[in-house]
Formats: C-alpha cells, structure tokens, sequence
C-alpha cells in the first residue's frame, strides 16, 4: 500500500511536469496516466531509454526525477532485480556482473569507460545504480576516478584530488558514499579518499553536487588497507577495518556522508568465542545490515556477526548463524551476500561459486583471479550534474 502511495504522488509529480512544459504531447494516451507510470516503473531501464522517444509524454514521464527514484525504489526492493558487481586481476581487469537472482546464467562483461587495457582498474563501490572506477598509475602516485551509470552508458570524470602523495606514504584507500542534500533538494554522491603516511592520515572528500574536493580533519585513526576500495558500504556509507594492537578484538569505523565525519563502531571481540585461534574476518553488507564474516582455518563453515541495537541507544555485536558445510567445499571464505540471501564465496583453490544457503544448491562462477571487490547493484536511471555519454567502441 505504502508502495501504491509513493507510485500515485511521484506520477502526479510527472503529469504536473509534463503539463507545465511547453511541449505538448503527440500521443493520444488511452490509459491512465498512473496505469502507464506503474508500467514503466516496472519495466528496466534499456526499455525505459527506448520508450523515451516514443512520445514527448513518455519523455517528460521518464525523465522526471521523482520517477526516476521511484522506479529505482520499485527494483531495489524487488530481491529478483539485485545483481552483484565483481572484480578481477590477472593481466588485465576485468569488470563483469553477475545475476544474482538467476544462477543459471554465467556474468556478463562489462565496458567501462576507461579505454583500452587497463591493469590498475578498482571497483571502489556500487550506489544507487552508479559505479565509482579508479585507475592508478605509479604505485597511487596518480589517480583517475569517474562515476559511471553502467544501464545508461553515462559518465562523469572527477577532477584530480588535491592531496599530493610523497615517497613517505603508506597506504591508500577510497570509499563511495550518498547523501540527499536538503538544501538543494539533489542526490550527493561523495568519494572519500584516505592517505596515510607513516606519523599522521589525511582524508578528503568529493562532492558531486559542488564538484571538487575538501580535505577535512579527522581523528588519530590507523586504517587496515590491503585494497584500494572501502571493505563494505551499508545504505550509502562506506566502512573500514581499523588497525588495533590486540589479534582477539576488531574495530571500525564508518563515514557520515551527511557529516563529513568518521563514527566508530563497538569493537568486536571473539577471544571467548575461538579459544584465540587465528581467524580470517571480513565486513560485509547482509541485507542491509553491517555484518562480519568469520572464517576459522581448517573449518568448512563461516560465522555471521551482526551489528544489533540494543535497548537505551546502545549498538552490539551478536553472533546470528552460521553458514556451511557446503557441500563438495573443503573451506570458504565469503566475498558477498547477494539481496536474496545467497552466497558469492571463494573456495580454497581460488573458484568463485554461488550458494543458496535455503536448499544447499552451489554453482561454480566461470571467473578466475588474484583479487576480488563484490557489490550490490541495482540498475537505475540516476544521472548526476556533468554526465556525458560513453563511446562504445572500446574494446577490453
């Protein structure tokens, strides 16, 4: 019904766009204006750019921003739509996606628009139906970033950052985030980029509504990198492992996108619970939720820990399930879990399969490498100020 709701207010929003134009409409329309919105809304975003040229209704329909988030909210919610975007290295990289709904089909290639071969390319996130690529040269001594809609063939290049990296740096992250700015009523997509040098991190910010980067001050944090990318983003936040003296306690933070700041998480602590064994942890985004993945070496099965609130405000950690033994699997290790509840794993000869926790069904993923980076996705027609169209012509 809440559904119903939101589809009725967006398509009065687009009939009010469409009559205030100046354009008139060349199509006689012998639906309802809503029966055709809650259509459209339904349909995916290859069909929706055909139908835009149809008729200057279906235009102004299409085009609308209200429709837009709707028919996104519409795909978000529906767990058949999520796919998962995946990563690899070997000599070259290789951006691919998966249908995570559909394990009878192997994921399709995608072209990107950076050109030609490109060895150094990172998937730093997947938000709202745009993808943040990042491709370095020099060891990170010089970065190119863009946000690119891979459904519409649409891209932005960001303009270089402004932090200089010198020989004294250590290590190098980025994460992707969202916000809705109130003031301007638009979508906010931002890309932290942190650097750290051997006594101090620095940290700045980009924003796609103002187009440039800020450098902000933060807090003493020494952060866990051992990949270009953030480890997780839960609903538009993305979050890092931080780097703590003790081997029996995890710690994290994550970055307000609205704030422009680093938020600590309670630390998780599993000395009672592995009798101080050496354990393989990963953050991960479990439905919507914040989630670490425990992996004991030699066991073939995995623990999931979810961030709870607890009564009085206060957040836990609580130890939720576990999943496995998988069948015909030695050992795991969980890159993602899809929006349906299954599983994108690696196992210990480097394979990528897909597993269905609920009836035990596992198909091995034709993708091999060194190097994965796994994140939701859910085509959208989402555009930001200074998109421009992608060439097709490159060729991988």
């Amino acid at each position: 019904m809440a559904n119903q709701e939101r589809n009725t207010e967006a398509a009065d929003d687009a009939m009010s766009s469409s009559s205030s134009s100046s354009y008139s409409s060349d199509y006689n329309l012998y639906l309802p204006i809503e029966i055709i919105f809650d259509i459209l809304n339904r349909l995916p975003v290859k069909s929706l750019l055909r139908f835009r040229y149809i008729c200057k209704t279906f235009h102004h329909v299409i085009s609308n921003p209200t429709f837009i988030s709707s028919h996104f909210l519409h795909h978000h919610i529906n767990p058949t739509a999520a796919t998962i975007f995946t990563f690899k290295h070997r000599s070259s990289s290789i951006l691919s996606m998966l249908q995570s709904s559909s394990s009878s089909q192997n994921p399709t290639i995608l072209v990107h628009p950076f050109p030609n071969h490109t060895r150094d390319l990172h998937l730093i996130g997947s938000i709202n139906g745009l993808l943040c690529l990042s491709r370095t040269f020099h060891f990170h001594q010089r970065i190119l970033l863009l946000l690119w809609n891979p459904a519409t063939k649409l891209f932005k290049s960001l303009p270089p950052p402004t932090i200089q990296i010198a020989l004294t740096f250590l290590q190098l992250s980025l994460g992707f985030g969202f916000r809705f700015h109130s003031t301007t009523s638009s979508s906010d997509y931002k890309v932290v980029r942190i650097v750290s040098f051997k006594s101090h991190t620095r940290v700045e910010v980009y924003s796609s509504i103002f187009d440039c980067w800020r450098e902000i001050q933060v807090m003493d944090l020494r952060f866990y990198i051992h990949k270009l990318s953030c480890e997780v983003i839960v609903n538009g936040a993305p979050y890092w492992l931080l780097s703590t003296a003790s081997n029996h306690c995890l710690c994290f933070t994550w970055f307000d996108v609205q704030n422009d700041a680093f938020v600590m998480l309670p630390g998780l602590n599993f000395s009672g619970s592995y009798n101080g064994t050496s354990v393989d942890c990963k953050l991960m985004d479990w439905k919507d939720n914040v989630a670490v993945v425990v992996c004991c070496p030699g066991k073939p099965c995995v623990d999931v820990w979810i961030l709870e609130d607890r009564c009085g405000g206060e957040s836990n950690w609580c130890k939720k399930f576990v999943i496995g033994p998988v069948l015909g699997v030695e050992r795991f290790g969980l890159l993602q879990c899809t929006k349906n509840g299954e599983i994108i794993a690696e196992d210990a000869r480097e394979r990528i399969f897909l597993h269905n926790p609920r009836n035990g069904e596992t198909k091995y993923i034709p993708i091999s490498g060194v190097q994965f980076e796994a994140f939701h996705y859910v085509e959208s027609l989402v555009s930001i100020k200074g998109f421009k169209q992608q060439e097709l012509n490159n060729q991988h």
